[in-house]
């Protein structure tokens, strides 16, 4: 019976993951076309997954969840998201790519001392 679900399982997981990981950059995509309100509410969507995901996914998820905040006028929210994310980088290096690294630490930046790093 096992052997008879293992490629069923496999696939539903597959499967799962593709759609979580489409959701991500779907959400990234509106950010970046300005479409704000809308990448709240697919990022909103995926929190529950956030918790299961990768470092690398869960700096991403959190990164883009500050940033559309902060680009929404929600203080308080970005800076608890882009922190998430500034702690993320801090414990496993590498986990943002370069252009991704340069929007974390602009966005801190402009929220001014309070939410930026220590140099």
């Amino acid at each position: 019976m096992v052997k008879v679900l293992a490629p069923f399982i496999a696939l539903t997981l597959a499967a799962g993951v593709c759609a979580c990981g489409g959701g991500l950059a779907e959400a990234k995509g509106d950010f970046r076309k300005g479409r704000y309100a809308e990448a709240k509410a697919e990022l909103i969507a995926l929190e529950v997954d956030e918790r299961i995901w990768d470092e690398q996914r869960r700096c991403e998820y959190a990164l883009y969840r500050g940033l559309v905040h902060n680009a929404l006028g929600d203080r308080g929210p970005a800076s608890i998201w882009l922190k998430e994310a500034r702690a993320l980088v801090d414990a496993h290096p590498g986990v943002l790519g370069a252009d991704d690294l340069t929007r974390l630490q602009l966005a801190l930046e402009g929220m001014g001392p309070d939410a930026a790093p220590a140099p």
